[in-house]
């Protein structure tokens, strides 16, 4: 990968076919199998910056939005683990013809996710996470965080 920043480096890898894992319980990030993130530990520039908290939740929306309707890939690079996308069958004409590849969404959403946890702009302490196991959208119920996730490790 080019070293401009963590985010935008690992979003052009994906459209370019690279395989991405996003751990948001151990804090990490593989691309092609090569950690780039470990433990919540990188070099160089993230690429996404500390927001306050009701920000970084507004960019999580945008980029599940995107992520819900986008087009499945079908090879493995597309499901994840922490977040449902619309099934293909489900999705609209101008969807299945104008949305992203559910590769890239997927990346966008769970590397924006994970980029906001340890940059320090969600944190177990912030309002609408302190004293809660999870935060759910009011705008997409499906888009779900886990207080656990925003721990340090």
């Amino acid at each position: 990968m080019d070293k401009t920043d963590i985010f935008n480096d690992t979003l052009a890898a994906v459209a370019g076919g690279a395989r991405v894992r996003v751990s948001l319980d151990s804090h990490c990030l593989q691309v092609n199998g090569c950690d780039v993130i470990n433990q919540g530990q990188w070099q160089g520039k993230l690429g996404v910056p500390r927001v306050d908290e009701a920000t970084a939740l507004a960019m999580i929306e945008q980029a599940f939005a995107t992520f819900e309707c986008s087009v499945p890939a079908h090879d493995g690079r597309d499901r994840s683990r922490w977040f449902a996308a619309l099934d293909e069958d489900q999705l609209t004409d101008s969807q299945m013809v104008l949305s992203d590849e559910r590769p890239v969404a997927r990346a966008r959403l769970e590397l924006l996710t994970l980029s906001l946890i340890i940059n320090g702009s969600l944190t177990t302490d912030s309002p609408q996470m302190q004293g809660r196991w999870f935060w759910q959208s009011k705008a997409h119920p499906r888009l779900v965080i886990l207080t656990q996730w925003l721990k340090c490790l």
